[in-house]
């Protein structure tokens, strides 16, 4: 499972869905001094670009991005801002990423590798659509599980 932490502002601003930044599924590096030329990005237009670019600043060249991460505790985290507000946790099944045409970007040689962040690329570059959500939790700003359950399926 991946999970993913929205404050409850941003959750209501985004009408409950999990909205990329931006709307590109391919961007072009820039040579704007963020990059080493290591073989980190790539010449050109890529999926890769746009994972490597999101995880470094989300939204970076217009890329359309949605961080998730392997550990709950980072996206609650997330979700309440670092303790300092409420919010949600949504997890979200990696197996049916696939089947609804997202593709999953993880580096092991990520810039924060305590966050074991995957960037999820909808190749739509729409939300993510409902069949790939398993819950969505509301947590408040100490971390606690509020309720569970609040996605409602077919």
């Amino acid at each position: 499972m991946l999970y993913r932490g929205v404050d409850k502002k941003t959750d209501a601003a985004n009408d409950g869905k999990l909205l990329p930044k931006g709307t590109l599924v391919e961007v072009m590096a820039q040579y704007d001094g963020r990059w080493k030329m290591d073989g980190t990005i790539v010449a050109g237009p890529a999926q890769s670009n746009t994972a490597r670019a999101h995880q470094l600043n989300t939204g970076l060249y217009g890329g359309c991005g949605v961080s998730t991460s392997r550990s709950e505790k980072v996206a609650i985290r997330f979700a309440t801002g670092d303790g300092v507000e409420d919010g949600f946790v949504y997890v979200i099944d990696e197996e049916k990423l696939a089947d609804a045409n997202i593709a999953a970007w993880e580096f092991k040689d990520a810039a924060e590798p305590q966050e074991q962040e995957v960037t999820l690329i909808p190749l739509d570059g729409q939300a993510l659509p409902d069949s790939v959500l398993v819950d969505k939790y509301e947590v408040t700003s100490d971390g606690s599980v509020v309720a569970k359950r609040l996605l409602q399926h077919p």
